[in-house]
């Protein structure tokens, strides 16, 4: 693949702009569905004269290359966005075109973030369960099933064989969707560079599957052979992972030392958001001086008003064990609000969680923060009233880029922990 010479950088809520070379193939190709979340595309695309496109961009980043430009949409604070992303929870909230595959070189983990969007459509799939469909058999068996094959069975008589070849459906995992999944899990595996829990969870699920499916060397034009249907659409985003897997050249491309991966762009209020409460989840397991509480995320209450018609649903809750107290509402906000909104926010879900004990936003180092700490007093709204202090953390996402995934986690996390610790007291 040719490298694009051009680069054009178009900010969060910024723009930017660019001669097509195939105006109506190149606009075409920006507005495609892949790129579209609930049929809406995340950034705004005109065209002006003489060639000249002019794209706008809302909380996106990513990398979209095109015959004439490479576009880069920027984070609005420096990060090191490649770990992030292989935190990323739903795939909904990144759109790629996986049959457009390109150098990544900002990036050398892509495999670890394609490994975690795969898992992710695996712990799907599981709670779905896995297709089974009838495949033709025809071998020897110790009763008749199916039909005999009276020529084979002659065969069998002549030489003795105490078997009855037949020819039967099987309604089996065994099929050709689990076959390329688990091909392309297995390939996956060996590229997973950092991500251990990636890279543990691959083979937790491979490991399950080769009971019932057969290991075998699928080809890439295999993924084409598959027919959806209601029974089974809902592989179709896992067997697109796989296709791209599967690619000759795709591997071989780690070995040259090459990084490749393909159009995305992703939706950075959800990469921040999953990063920091994996973070936090991680933080409070392993540090012993979180032993006394659990993590909760995405908990909803609906004790704010009487009608219990109003849904809070906090990012991040901080439990003491074995209670119904929490001593931390823990808010991932990737962008401060005008207007105080963020806290507004989160005192409407220490008002709807009576034993709540203390608030934190969580922000990228970069917002302009100027109280760290504030006192919200209750008194009006409950009684008897209380106190809950509300924490402003600031956790910088970016490290130099020399620093490795392993480094890069431990700081974040370190950050983190004098942030909680500070606000659990």
């Amino acid at each position: 693949m040719n490298r694009v010479e051009t680069i054009i950088t178009v900010p969060e809520y910024g723009s930017g702009k660019f001669i097509a070379s195939d105006k109506t193939q190149e606009l075409s190709y920006l507005q495609e569905d892949c790129f579209r979340s609930k049929d809406i595309l995340p950034y705004k695309v005109r065209e002006l004269l003489q060639g000249t496109v002019e794209i706008e961009n809302t909380s996106y980043a990513g990398i979209i290359e095109l015959d004439s430009v490479r576009i880069h949409f920027s984070t609005k604070v420096k990060t090191n966005l490649f770990y992030m992303l292989s935190f990323l929870k739903d795939d909904n909230n990144l759109r790629y075109d996986p049959s457009r595959i390109i150098d990544i070189e900002e990036g050398n983990n892509f495999f670890d973030i394609l490994g975690r969007l795969f898992v992710n459509e695996l712990q799907a799939i599981s709670r779905r369960g896995f297709c089974k469909k009838y495949v033709r058999r025809e071998e020897n068996v110790s009763f008749l099933k199916g039909r005999m094959l009276i020529r084979r069975q002659i065969r069998n008589q002549i030489r003795k064989v105490p078997k009855l070849f037949c020819s039967y459906d099987d309604l089996t995992h065994d099929n050709l969707e689990n076959r390329i999944v688990l091909r392309a899990a297995t390939l996956l595996t060996a590229l997973i560079r950092f991500n251990d829990v990636v890279r543990r969870d691959l083979i937790r699920y491979s490991n399950m599957m080769k009971e019932e499916v057969t290991l075998d060397n699928v080809m890439p034009e295999d993924c084409d052979k598959v027919q959806y249907s209601r029974l089974n659409d809902y592989y179709e985003p896992i067997i697109q992972f796989s296709k791209v897997i599967l690619q000759d050249y795709f591997i071989r491309s780690v070995h040259k030392g090459r990084s490749r991966g393909f159009n995305f762009i992703v939706n950075m209020n959800q990469v921040y958001e999953d990063f920091i409460t994996e973070m936090i989840s991680e933080v409070v397991e392993e540090d012993q001086r979180f032993d006394g509480y659990v993590v909760e995320s995405q908990e909803k209450f609906d004790s704010l008003v009487k009608e219990k018609k109003v849904i809070t649903k906090p990012d991040i809750l901080l439990r003491r064990r074995n209670t119904k107290e929490y001593a931390s509402i823990i808010d991932a906000k990737y962008k401060r609000q005008e207007n105080n909104a963020d806290y507004y926010q989160v005192i409407a879900y220490a008002l709807a969680i009576p034993k709540a004990e203390s608030c934190c936003l969580v922000y990228p180092a970069g917002e302009k923060i100027e109280d760290t700490v504030l006192t919200v007093d209750t008194s009006p709204f409950q009684k008897p009233g209380r106190e809950i202090k509300i924490h402003a953390i600031k956790i910088n996402l970016f490290w130099d880029q020399a620093s490795d995934f392993k480094s890069y986690i431990r700081k974040i996390k370190e950050e983190l922990k004098v942030g909680l610790l500070n606000a659990i007291g």
